[in-house]
């Protein structure tokens, strides 16, 4: 009742603060919720009561439920249906779609558990990202089915049509093998395509050609017509299925055949995005609870026969891995051999005494832990398995056949104590498999998913879908739920879907309900495959990530122990020869000065704890580095095991017997429990330690630097050879010299372009292009290559030697062979010497093995950029580590699987060629059979053979398995092992759908091992890019402000001209070019929406009528779009309008079209010309990108990421390269099988590139390889490798397996990460930082580009405040805020004079209530003016500290620090380095504003000096002691001297009242130089200070010139900025002329230098002019006088500090033509 009181009444609600996350109920499972809304959750209750009550009856309502809209309709739509049965329109015209609707309302299944709920919940909350996620996908979707449409249409419709020249035979059309012409029988010259009537259908022939007597006939397209680019819906079918990256490859190459091979540019597109939560494991808990009871002695027994146990467990397992199909146990058809039935015994024998002795360790845990057993997991499973194995070893189980077979499962799942008992298996599976009910819950929602949708595709397909199609028996044809299920399934792992997809279309195309069809598979691949799947990843990546709090520790800590992953180049890469990719490297003062400022305990904390007033453990102090090595050493030889000693002093014998510092330094380990402070002190202390023994071992080895034990460090060729080349390793150099940069540079380059000829060189000699060459020339070894080959092994040795002699070859600090690139260059020598010494002789498998190696020269293209290199360095050699633990990980689960495939089906898969009914029996599979190749009877003799797999042994079923895991080929292995006949005895011929349960095995295997494989590949790679690039250990905070900080720096100011012009009509123009939305800007939105909804009306066969009137529409809307560009060309002016990359695109858009679109209508009619001016018409729907505020995002998104992207791709090139000159040189002469064909293959290297990018997609890449296994006698074996076109099962392997690895795992899951990083705007939307809109952005530009109407990014400083002042919205920065500005207190105090004229007026001034006045006044909160006005100071002051010395404020530095100060907290959202160096920014911005203070007493003194000297001179008063300063005293200190002057004034001090009252005297304002933020303690020179310069900042001509001359100003003075003289002599800018700043003016108070130092000396004005000196001489006071006056004041603390700093440091800068003044 009370919280029902609270709901409905209208008072205020109190504040109360949220609950934890961890006591929010969990939500509701459909079993608990069937009546109640689950809904009410997560949402704010409005204040207001009648808002209440309305929210509750909308809530109640029946359709804001999602499940009750599912009702509404499943209940229409069974209407409907019922409707359309009755009446008889659902069975004639196959309309079931209703049908399958009305089954809607089992979707609520899906709510059956909680877990399933939180699944559906965490997917309706990403609805909205998904949404968004697809208008940008399907922008480019659309974009691409145009273009589709455009240049493919018609494409598919020819096929080489066979005509018998003897006419006896009927024609035959060869399906699948498009064309683009045919040869002449007679002149054999290639001929255009025809249509069915015999004319052509082309100018010039083009793709495949067909054979003589073959003709390329244009008729219908393949599958009934359903599959072509003919119009725009059969276009998006297609372009989504090359997006699927699934049997797109056979879209690649029919193109190819149909027009030409650069339709492989043709690309693809994907987008992901999922999130899952996890959830706590409190399993170690109840270990360490358990570890800390006492165990007994049997326990103390067992524990130490750990490893006993698995040995045993690893021996039952190895002995099933010797199973065969020859060694079937109780299938009475097989004969086996004596042997073999030992084979059998002994197995038998293995695997019941491993049972026995697992049995016995079972009961001995049980009585070693009696009490608790019961209480873990772990002991209830390994009962189950040590009872289920001892009974299926009862004999009548054992002999049972095919029921032992199953049941051998429970004895294969004992291995995981083998995996769990490994340490790099271990480790990662428990973060990968962390979250285990979250993986079971996804496991379970995906298979009920699945057979939900299953049943929705039997009522759609409803046994339209044929058993037997196009003469083959349909794997899923949907006519039961179970292989309902299995398509579905099928769909859902994306493995050749399409089949089913065309299938469909093609068998309800008569009934005109194909589309439907097709909509429902599509709608289920992308619910099934981009989304949930996807789930698999998130829920994995998310045990890797740590907490909040850990996060910033580790960041700390990575920070300290200085994780660089990058490798030193080998030599200077070319890009920084010509400046490709210019980097800014940091210095290393930057990194020292992060040290100094890590090493406060505050700036730690406040980092930590991200501002919060949280109590945290005292620091730790760092140890003696003696004590804590002893510790160190001591803890480790603790936890050491037997043989990691014993390793260790074999180690110990056979290496050096003293650490080497330069390469096996050893840090403490103690480091790693240190708190963030002491770890920073340790690892400074630890820096110097080994520099230190660096020193030392070079004393003790004396000829350790000795290049070759030859070339000592001062030897004049050593040195010479260091000035050519870069350091070997690491980047410096020691003690040696570095290189001299002509010479490195001309070396470099000539180098690199020898690497880019050899590759090329490697490129254009193939097998076939030098067996062509041996043929045409002879087979001599005097070739123009092999002498190519032998001079690059003379310039690459000369480079090597170079480097040797440079830094050594081993054992030198900067050792060749010591780097990893090193290495490399090595290898790829050797291969070189190899290749040119074989190639005198030539021999078959060591031409191949030498060919392959040729490849690894285009490893050196790495050179050419120092980012791919670090790039392949971190993911190919520093990642290797990670790689051979994701393959120990996957190999886990794969061998199980394989001795289990063994165990099921070894011997099964034996099939008869011939398929007809006859052969039941394999043993009838003899004699010979018609068979009909092409149609045409041919005897052919039966044969028995297995797949191209099996699983007739372990190796065998190991292999598959892991091609199974690629996704590719695994519903064609489950089809052929669901007809399996019977219960599995041999030698029954296959009959489909005998035993559809065998298909459990892999629906299994591929949802628990291949999804998982290549979820923990992708996961695994995730997380070591994200680690390697420091993203992994990044909070919300921060990587939102990546995001943000990507995003203001791609924001350039806008360009328009400063003032309307004159005239009407450019008037006219220039509101129309910068009014954004604006009628015209509209009306041309239109025009672009229309243009491209004409270019989707585009068909074929279409009426040319059509077509002509289409151009002209074009012709007009292009007309349209050249006025635009008129107008903005005239309202921006030319210069303005060039400098929008967006305008400058749209000049060559626009124009294009209309040019090509006037030709074509004019009659040209050039195939070339006319795809060029499509691509004009679609380019222009590109303009509607920077209209759409999502697509505008994602382009300067993708802009940002592009050099990463670059890097990446780059790298990614050069393995392509790689492996393509490996394959072409290995398989460039073998025989083309039947997977391939004319562009399949490895001839070329273009070829082989866009073959292995088909197989990086996983697409048939197993069948390819089967291909080039090929042996004798399918082959010709010649007497030399150029004679034989016979393939290497061994190399095919080899290449083939390690590509797959490497690019489809590897690359892949890189690639993926890299995107996903880049393209991670959602944080930026979801953080802090989503208030900075585009209309924020735009208002920002509006008030910048009245200063700088040009768009050069730079205004004046003395306009930055003014710019201050107009600033709105987000990025506004005042120090009084509404409503405690001047305007809104005088708004709210003003009354009306006449309501007042005849009352009572007291208190009313001016129109102004000064009662009210001062009632506001009092309301203003000083506190918080205060520090806002501290805040503003400091803005002001690093924005000037920031601009440039020649052009002033920077745009771009001005968005940056706007945002550190207005949107983000910099203790939540930098990074660690960024954090500490901006901190160090700030103190040395905090001094200036310290200084500034001084100096601004010191002005106040002056001016008041001024004042009453004045006064007094006007009214003849007495005058009062000055005081000034003095830096040129006697004693020749640089501290300035404060002195004090009582005398009298002089005689013409009446002359020089006159004079000053004539004009005011407004000292000289000077320009800061930047301030230094690169200074560190140690550098040689000084840092450049905030002081000051006597060249002006403004010009010539200063607008602060004052009334004295010579060679002395009055003093130093300090003015407020843009404040200046008027041509009337009065001040241009009063701090009260504008309301949005401080009445004390803004907080930048330049100082003025003159050449006697900051405080000039101050004395009486002569008549001329003049200034007299002025000393101390005259003054009887000293500054410790003045310093007791001030006494203990703050002014006196600042300028006993500020003095104490100048005497200690005493920095001086030479002014131009001045002394040096002092700080």
């Amino acid at each position: 009742m009370e919280n029902t009181h609270k709901l409905l009444s209208p008072r205020r609600k109190p504040s109360v603060r949220a609950p934890s996350p961890s006591q929010l109920q969990q939500p509701p499972s459909l079993l608990r919720s069937l009546t109640s809304n689950l809904q009410l959750a997560d949402s704010a209750v409005p204040p207001d009561g009648r808002c209440q009550a309305r929210l509750r009856m909308a809530r109640r309502a029946f359709l804001r439920h999602s499940f009750n809209r599912l009702d509404f309709v499943a209940v229409i739509s069974y209407w409907i249906s019922l409707w359309l049965c009755i009446t008889g329109v659902e069975a004639e015209r196959h309309l079931y779609v209703f049908r399958m609707m009305s089954c809607l309302r089992i979707l609520r299944l899906l709510g059956i558990t909680s877990g399933t709920s939180v699944i559906l919940r965490s997917l309706k909350k990403a609805a909205p990202l998904l949404v968004n996620v697809a208008l940008l996908i399907g922008f480019f979707w659309l974009i691409f089915a145009i273009i589709g449409v455009q240049s493919f249409k018609s494409s598919f419709r020819r096929n080489c049509v066979w005509v018998d020249p003897e006419g006896v035979q009927r024609n035959f059309t060869q399906e699948f093998q498009f064309c683009g012409g045919h040869r002449n029988k007679l002149t054999g010259l290639a001929e255009p395509y025809v249509y069915e009537d015999g004319t052509p259908g082309a100018i010039f022939p083009k793709g495949y050609i067909c054979p003589v007597n073959s003709f390329c006939v244009s008729s219908n397209n393949p599958y009934g017509g359903t599959v072509s680019f003919d119009n725009i819906a059969q276009s998006l079918e297609l372009v989504f299925v090359v997006m699927t990256a699934n049997t797109f490859s056979n879209l690649l190459y029919y193109m190819a055949d149909s027009d030409y091979l650069t339709s492989a540019l043709f690309i693809r597109e994907e987008s992901r995005k999922s999130a899952f939560a996890a959830e706590e494991d409190t399993s170690s808990k109840a270990d360490e609870e358990e570890f800390v009871r006492k165990p007994n002695p049997l326990r103390r027994i067992y524990d130490r026969t750990f490893y006993v146990w698995v040995t045993v467990i690893s021996v039952g397992i190895f002995a099933q891995a010797f199973r065969s199909s020859s060694m079937s146990r109780g299938r009475e058809t097989v004969i086996v051999s004596a042997k073999e039935e030992i084979l059998i015994a002994v197995e038998d024998t293995v695997e019941l005494g491993v049972t026995f002795v697992l049995a016995l360790e079972i009961f001995m845990r049980l009585m070693a832990d009696w009490r608790t057993f019961h209480k873990k997991t772990r002991n209830l499973v390994d009962l189950a398995l040590a009872l289920i194995t001892c009974t299926i070893q009862i004999p009548p189980i054992h002999k049972s056949g095919r029921i032992y077979d199953w049941l051998t499962l429970f004895q294969i799942l004992r291995v995981y104590r083998v995996v769990w008992a490994i340490p790099v298996t271990r480790n990662l599976l428990s973060k990968v498999i962390g979250n285990v009910s979250g993986l079971t819950n996804l496991i379970m929602f995906v298979l009920l998913l699945t057979f939900l949708c299953a049943i929705f595709a039997v009522q759609i397909v409803r046994g339209d879908l044929p058993k037997v199609y196009r003469g083959d028996t349909t794997a899923t044809s949907f006519h039961t739920i179970f292989n309902a299920f299995l398509g579905m399934y099928q769909i859902f792992s994306s493995e050749d879907w399409t089949t089913i997809l065309y299938m469909a279309t093609d068998v309800q195309r008569p009934y005109n309900v194909g589309w439907m069809t097709a909509m429902f598979f599509i709608g289920w691949f992308i619910l099934g495959n981009f989304i949930v799947l996807n789930m698999f990843i998130a829920v994995v990546q998310e045990n890797f990530d740590v907490t909040e709090d850990e996060k910033r520790i580790y960041q700390v800590k990575t920070f300290l122990q200085n994780k660089d992953y990058s490798a030193p180049s080998q030599g200077i890469s070319l890009s920084s020869i010509f400046g490709i990719g210019k980097q800014k490297a940091k210095e290393p003062h930057s990194r020292q000065a992060a040290f100094e400022m890590l090493t406060k305990q505050a700036v730690v904390e406040s980092f930590l704890d991200e501002g919060a007033q949280q109590p945290r453990q005292p620091p730790t102090r760092a140890q003696p580095l003696q004590a804590t090595a002893e510790d160190a050493r001591r803890a480790g030889e603790v936890r050491q095991k037997p043989w990691e000693r014993m390793k260790n002093r074999l180690l110990g014998v056979l290496g050096e017997k003293e650490p080497n510092p330069f390469y096996s330094f050893t840090s403490s380990r103690s480091i790693a429990d240190l708190t963030p402070t002491a770890m920073a002190q340790q690892v400074v202390t630890e820096q110097e330690r080994r520099r230190k023994a660096q020193r030392e071992y070079l004393k003790k080895y004396p000829n350790y630097n000795v290049s070759l034990h030859i070339f000592r460090p001062s030897n004049p060729i050593r040195r010479l050879c260091q000035r050519m080349v870069g350091p070997s390793r690491a980047n410096i150099r020691y003690d040696g010299l570095q290189p001299y940069t002509p010479f490195s540079y001309a070396f470099s380059i000539l180098v690199y372009c020898a690497i880019v000829s050899m590759v090329i060189i490697a490129c254009i000699t193939t097998p076939l292009y030098q067996k062509e060459y041996f043929e045409k020339h002879g087979s001599s070894l005097r070739n123009w290559f092999t002498f190519a080959d032998a001079g690059f092994v003379a310039l690459f040795t000369i480079e090597s030697l170079i480097k040797i002699i440079a830094d050594g070859l081993i054992w030198t600090p900067n050792a060749y062979l010591r780097g990893s690139w090193g290495v490399i260059d090595c290898v790829v020598l050797i291969t070189l010497w190899i290749s040119v010494i074989t190639s005198f002789r030539n021999q078959g498998e060591i031409s191949r093995a030498v060919g392959a190696f040729k490849a690894l020269r285009a490893l050196r293209l790495l050179n050419i950029s120092g980012a791919a290199q670090n790039t392949f360095h971190s993911v190919v050699i520093l990642g290797g580590r990670k790689i051979l633990s994701a393959a120990f990980v996957s190999l886990s689960l794969i061998i199980p699987f394989a001795i289990y495939g063994v165990n099921l089906f070894s011997g099964l898969l034996d099939t008869c060629n011939d398929g007809s009914e006859e052969i039941a029996n394999l043993t009838s599979c003899v004699h010979e059979y018609p068979s009909t190749p092409y149609d045409w009877e041919v005897l052919a003799p039966r044969a028995v053979d297995n797949p191209y797999f099996n699983f007739d042994n372990f190796g065998s079923s190991l292999f598959i398995l892991f091609q199974i895991v690629s996704q590719e080929g695994w519903t064609g292995v489950m089809f052929d092992v669901q007809a399996i006949v019977g219960r599995g005895s041999p030698g029954q011929q296959p009959r489909p759908f005998s035993s559809q349960t065998n298909s459990i095995f892999f629906v299994a295997f591929n949802l628990l091992g291949a999804v998982f494989v290549l979820t923990l590949f992708v996961s695994v790679f995730m997380r070591n890019y994200t680690e390697q690039t420091g993203v992994a250990y990044l909070t919300s905070d921060q990587r939102s402000w990546l995001e943000l900080r990507k995003l203001l720096r791609q924001i350039r100011p806008s360009r328009r001209p400063k003032d309307s012009p004159n005239l009407d009509w450019k008037s006219w123009c220039y509101k129309r070019a910068t009014h954004k939305h604006g009628w015209w800007q509209r009306t041309y939105t239109v025009v672009l929406v229309l243009h491209a909804i004409l270019l989707l009306l585009e068909y074929y066969p279409a009426p040319p009528a059509l077509d002509r009137t289409r151009d002209w529409i074009f012709l007009g809307f292009a007309g349209i779009f050249v006025g635009n560009l008129v107008v903005r060309v005239i309202g921006l002016t030319w210069s303005n309008f060039l400098k929008s990359r967006w305008d400058i695109y749209a000049i060559i858009s626009v124009n294009g079209t209309f040019i090509t679109t006037l030709l074509l209508l004019a009659g040209y009619q050039e195939r070339t010309f006319i795809q060029l001016q499509k691509l004009f018409l679609v380019s222009i729907v590109m303009m509607l990108i920077p209209r759409n505020d999502d697509l505008d995002h994602l382009f300067k998104t993708a802009a940002a990421s592009l050099a990463a992207i670059g890097n990446l791709m780059a790298t990614w090139f050069v393995l392509f390269l790689v492996y393509a000159i490996a394959l072409t040189q290995t398989f460039g002469l073998t025989r083309i099988g039947p997977n391939g064909n004319g562009n399949m293959n490895f001839r070329t290297v273009p070829k082989a590139l866009i073959l292995l990018f088909r197989m990086t997609c996983g697409e048939g890449w197993n069948q390819i390889m089967s291909d080039f296994e090929v042996s004798h006698p399918d082959c010709v074996y010649g007497e030399n490798f150029y004679e034989s076109d016979c393939g290497s099962q061994g190399y095919a392997r080899a290449l083939f397996v390690s590509w797959n690895i490497l690019s489809m795992y590897i690359f892949v899951s890189m690639f993926i990460s890299l995107i996903f990083e880049s393209f991670s705007y959602v944080y930026q939307r979801s953080g802090g930082s989503s208030v900075v809109s585009r209309p924020e952005i735009r208002k920002f530009k509006q008030a910048w580009q009245k200063f700088d109407p040009d768009g050069t990014g730079f205004i004046a400083k003395e306009n930055f405040p003014r710019l201050l002042g107009t600033l709105t919205g987000i990025f506004a920065m005042r120090v009084y805020e509404e409503p405690f500005t001047v305007p809104d207190i005088l708004d709210d105090c003003r009354v009306d004079p006449q309501s007042h004229s005849t009352g009572k007026t007291r208190g009313i001034a001016e129109g102004m209530d000064l009662d009210t006045l001062s009632r506001r006044v009092a309301m203003i909160p000083i506190h918080k003016i205060r520090r806002q006005r501290h805040i503003y100071t400091l803005f002001y002051e690093e924005c000037l500290v920031s601009a440039d010395k020649e052009y002033g404020v920077s745009f771009t530095s001005v968005l940056l620090i706007l945002a550190h100060y207005k949107i983000i907290n910099d203790n939540k959202s930098l990074r660690l380095e960024e954090y500490l160096r901006r901190r160090y920014r700030l103190q040395r911005v905090e001094e200036q504003v310290q200084r500034n203070i001084v100096t601004n007493f010191f002005l106040t003194l002056y001016w008041s000096k001024r004042f009453k000297n004045r006064r007094s001179a006007q009214s003849g008063a007495p005058q009062v002691p000055q005081i000034f300063v003095d830096d040129a005293g006697s004693s020749g200190s640089n501290v300035p001297q404060i002195l004090v002057d009582d005398g009298e004034v002089a005689s013409n001090g009446s002359s020089a009242s006159a004079a000053l009252s004539e004009r005011p005297v407004t000292p000289k304002r000077q320009a800061l130089p930047p301030l230094d933020l690169n200074y560190h303690v140690g550098n040689s020179q000084p840092p450049e200070t905030f002081g000051i310069s006597n060249k002006p900042q403004f010009g010539d001509s200063d607008p602060f010139l004052s009334s004295f001359s010579g060679e002395e100003s009055p003093s130093v003075l300090r003015q407020r900025p843009g404040r200046g003289r008027s041509p009337d002599g009065s001040p241009s800018l009063t701090p009260n002329e504008s309301p949005n700043m401080s009445p004390v003016g803004s907080p930048r108070l330049s100082p003025i230098a003159t050449a006697s130092g900051w405080i000039g000396r101050a004395g009486s004005v002569s008549a001329g002019g003049g200034s007299p000196s002025r000393s101390r001489a005259n003054s009887d006071v000293v500054p410790q006088n003045v310093l007791e006056v001030l006494g203990s004041s703050e002014w006196g603390d600042q300028i006993r500090s500020y003095m104490g700093r100048s005497g200690d440091q005493s920095p001086t800068r030479s002014n131009e033509g001045g002394s040096a003044s002092p700080r």
